[in-house]
């Protein structure tokens, strides 16, 4: 009899250690690793809407900018509101509701016929909404930290690499944004400029902390090799890069191209993450 009533206390204990860690691995009903990604996203998406609204009101025409615009927006909407009904900590709430704060007039601006001066305001609160969206990746990443640290410091290593990862997409963005910017005003080329330049030795030094990852299987390695050939175009000429000697359109595509093959490893990386 003794020996049933331990068999039963140790089932129920690992039945309740086995319930609190698959709890403590999960935000809501996603994974730690897909709600970083996809709050990186939101980081990215930022960036791309306001990329494509003053490239429409640079004179631009071009439907594929229209429609990336308006996908993103309905990206951004979608997403923030998975982030929402999963969010369970007061600190992940918090940083929704500013998120949310900063989303809503920014939202209203893009909506509104492509224009010089709203162009102006999107410069503006371009960068308050993504630093809301990075505080918001943060916060995720501080819960899985804490509701995760008697486990495997594999899977938390592997968060901290998806959101690096993951940032780069934002990066590639927002380059596209103030190389726009930096061509369409003037008055503000020296500011637009200095912020261009911190992107882009930002967006250079990831790579070469990427590609010395522990965790880089060779389908990763193979896409920052076309990560670096796709770079390189503008790394060897970081003069005309500066100086506006590319056209807004090939920084268009090259931009995209860089999101599209960093978008593909954050990706391995959270599959790598879900298996460890």
């Amino acid at each position: 009899m003794k020996t049933k009533i331990i068999s039963i206390f140790f089932t129920f204990t690992l039945l309740c250690v086995t319930k609190l860690h698959s709890q403590s691995q999960s935000y809501g009903s996603i994974s730690y690793n897909k709600a970083v990604n996809i709050s990186g996203k939101q980081r990215m998406l930022s960036q791309k809407m306001s990329k494509a609204y003053l490239l429409l009101a640079k004179g631009i025409n071009n439907k594929e900018i229209s429609k990336e615009l308006n996908s993103s927006k309905f990206i951004f909407d979608k997403q923030l509101e998975i982030l929402t009904q999963n969010a369970s900590s007061t600190a992940v709430k918090l940083s929704i509701k500013n998120v949310k704060k900063f989303w809503s007039k920014f939202k209203g601006l893009i909506s509104t016929a492509p224009s010089f001066t709203n162009s102006l305001e999107v410069m503006e609160l371009n960068t308050k909404l993504l630093s809301a969206c990075h505080e918001l990746v943060l916060s995720i990443e501080t819960s899985s930290k804490y509701n995760n640290q008697f486990f495997k410091t594999e899977n938390q290593d592997l968060i901290s690499i998806i959101n690096v990862s993951g940032k780069q997409r934002m990066l590639s963005q927002r380059l596209c944004l103030y190389y726009t910017a930096s061509s369409m005003f003037p008055n503000k080329k020296a500011e637009y400029r200095r912020i261009l330049n911190q992107v882009f030795e930002e967006f250079d030094s990831v790579i070469g902390d990427l590609l010395i990852s522990s965790y880089n299987t060779t389908e990763i390695e193979e896409e920052l090799g076309n990560v670096m050939s796709i770079w390189e175009k503008f790394q060897s000429n970081k003069k005309g890069f500066y100086s506006n000697g590319f056209t807004l359109e090939e920084v268009f595509y090259t931009s995209n191209n860089l999101t599209k093959s960093f978008n593909k490893i954050t990706g391995i990386y959270e599959l790598i993450a879900k298996s460890t």
